[in-house]
């Protein structure tokens, strides 16, 4: 007879993905994330598979969840630009600790292992998945005459995910609000 399992295995996915978050793959040790998943070995094999399914597993639960915020920013029909301030905005007012943890995609992306095409494929999927939120987003815009009809909504979108993932990596290295700002107002300006 098959036992029922001790503990939650979407807390459990959380709370290693708290972990990945905060230390990256390469310094995560299996030690560490069943002491803050509070499984056993055996537990995380059985649900989860090896370290790096696990990782895998955890990189789409937060993109799931980064995904759908991003979507329910944009889902009404509020102007555009309302939109991307109240990411800017949001973004700028984290705390230090937050901006030091930074977005865990991102940091992904910046420590992997170039020849990983698993991860590369999950990454570049993320980034076309943001892309399109936000043309999805700035086309609806468009029709709306909120923006000018010469401004493209694909070039648009890829702008602001590079804005936001520069942004990101620029208030891990330097917690500056002002220059976050500042950045942000240049951003805001691209919609007028």
């Amino acid at each position: 007879m098959a036992r029922t399992k001790q503990f939650d295995p979407e807390v459990a996915l959380e709370a290693a993905m708290k972990v990945f978050w905060r230390l990256g793959y390469e310094r995560t040790s299996l030690e560490i994330l069943l002491r803050e998943m509070r499984i056993s070995k055996q537990s995380l094999y059985d649900t989860f598979g090896d370290k790096r399914s696990l990782y895998i597993r955890a990189m789409h639960s937060y993109r799931k969840s980064a995904n759908n915020s991003l979507r329910a920013v944009f889902a009404d029909e509020k102007p555009v630009r309302d939109g991307f301030v109240k990411i800017f905005d949001a973004m700028i007012q984290e705390s230090k600790e937050h901006h030091r943890q930074g977005c865990l995609l991102l940091s992904a992306n910046l420590s992997r292992d170039l020849n990983d095409p698993e991860i590369t494929r999950f990454l570049r999927a993320n980034q076309r998945e943001v892309e399109r939120i936000f043309e999805d987003a700035l086309r609806r815009a468009k029709r709306r005459k909120e923006i000018a009809r010469d401004k493209s909504p694909a070039a648009l979108a890829k702008f602001f995910v590079a804005t936001i993932q520069g942004m990101r990596a620029l208030a891990r290295l330097n917690h500056d609000r002002k220059e976050l700002e500042f950045i942000s107002a240049i951003a805001l300006a691209s919609l007028e």
